[in-house]
């Protein structure tokens, strides 16, 4: 009989990033066809709004997943992820083909679920596997893999579409073909890391010990003031991040902003998501020599900086600072909530949920701004992200220290 071999860190590691990488080509989809969404079905900003509110619902689960973890282990979390985003990537090639909007609303809110099983069960993985004081560097890794194929997902997209194609009804053959061959990857995913994998990656997170050697499930102390105001920040910073995400072509292609063509907004939308990824890998690398709370307040300074530009400039100028504004705002989530877990120990998996719940700001600061948009206008309507950045500054200055 083989002696058991306790699982290998840098296996556990490396298999988190592998799933933050793939999962992470299905989760730009949501903002890189919401124009064609808007001339297929004809939706107002608000309307539209509607499609990353459905996607991030699902968060308000985070808090159940976190409860579950212990019970079912952070592999299983991870298989369930991917078998859910598989199937809402694959439902979608329905809902457009059948012009139901329900339908896509659907597809994203399946998504949404499987993201959540992800980075409720990735992120304390990221921020677990390795020395304390490289958490920060851990997390904004793992989440640039998911930006780095954010960049490949839409670069795919404009590289099948074919330039000349400029009515929505001619593209969507090319792009339901590739939510096809996204959806059936996602699936032999999932099957390699249900049947495949040899590691257990629950193994990774210590258990509680309770009396009579049976293992018990932490409960975490919801009252702690730094667990409750990082998810409080974290809630409208990533709100923040999904209305700049979510209307990036919009405003590209809005002639009274920039005026650019369809196809050069997916472009220039790749381009936004390589300077995302830039981003956290710069930041993946600085954190390991500077405070990660001293880069944070740098990055908030300067993110309120391109906004003041992005709702005032037009033509080349509005372009850049919008496509500028991802390198700052994209180490916010990751650096906000290793500031917030730090040393939870073992209530690190509930902490965990309540502070991914978080994405429910994706939920409903969009409906706010898609709100604004059809009443002000979409430039003066992203002045919502400024209550974000200033709580998040306020937040690291005052609220993120843990108590001694």
């Amino acid at each position: 009989m083989r002696p058991s071999r306790s699982p290998n860190p840098h296996v556990l590691l490396g298999t988190v990033y592998f799933i933050y990488f793939f999962c992470g080509l299905t989760q730009c989809f949501e903002g890189v066809i919401l124009p064609e969404l808007k001339d297929i079905f004809r939706s107002t900003y608000l309307e539209q709004m509607l499609i990353p509110f459905a996607k991030n619902l699902p968060f308000v689960l985070a808090v159940g997943i976190g409860f579950l973890i212990p019970r079912i282990g952070y592999k299983a979390c991870l298989s369930i992820a991917l078998v859910l985003y598989a199937a809402g990537t694959l439902l979608l090639i329905p809902a457009l083909h059948t012009r139901l909007y329900g339908l896509v609303l659907a597809a994203f809110f399946v998504i949404g679920t499987g993201f959540s099983f992800q980075i409720v069960a990735g992120n304390p993985l990221l921020s677990g596997l390795g020395p304390p004081q490289g958490s920060s560097s851990r997390l904004n890794l793992g989440n640039a893999l998911g930006a780095v194929a954010q960049i490949v997902a839409p670069a795919m997209l404009a590289f099948v579409i074919p330039a000349t194609l400029v009515r929505v009804e001619d593209k969507l053959p090319y792009i339901t073909g590739l939510f096809a061959v996204l959806g059936l990857v996602l699936a032999g995913t999932a099957a390699f890391t249900l049947w495949v994998r040899p590691v257990d990656i629950q193994a990774a997170v210590p258990a509680v010990p309770a009396a009579g050697g049976a293992t018990r499930v932490p409960t975490v102390r919801w009252t702690q003031p730094r667990v409750l105001l990082g998810f409080l920040t974290i809630f409208l910073i990533l709100g923040a991040e999904a209305v700049i995400f979510s209307n990036y072509r919009n405003y590209l292609l809005d002639p009274e902003i920039a005026g650019l063509s369809s196809d050069h907004s997916l472009k220039l939308n790749t381009v936004f998501m390589a300077v995302f990824a830039a981003g956290r890998l710069t930041a993946s690398w600085i954190q390991r020599r500077i405070a990660p709370a001293t880069t944070l307040i740098i990055n908030l300074l300067a993110a309120l900086a391109l906004l003041g530009v992005i709702v005032m400039a037009r033509g080349t100028t509005a372009v850049v600072a919008v496509t500028a504004i991802g390198f700052f705002v994209s180490i916010f989530f990751p650096t906000l909530y290793a500031l917030a877990i730090e040393g939870m120990g073992d209530q690190t998996a509930q902490a965990s949920g309540l502070l991914t719940m978080g994405f429910l700001g994706c939920a409903v600061l969009p409906l706010l701004q898609g709100w604004l948009a059809d009443r002000v206008g979409l430039q003066l309507s992203l002045t919502v992200c400024a209550v974000p950045y200033l709580a998040a500054l306020g937040y690291t200055l005052t609220g993120s220290r843990p108590k001694r």
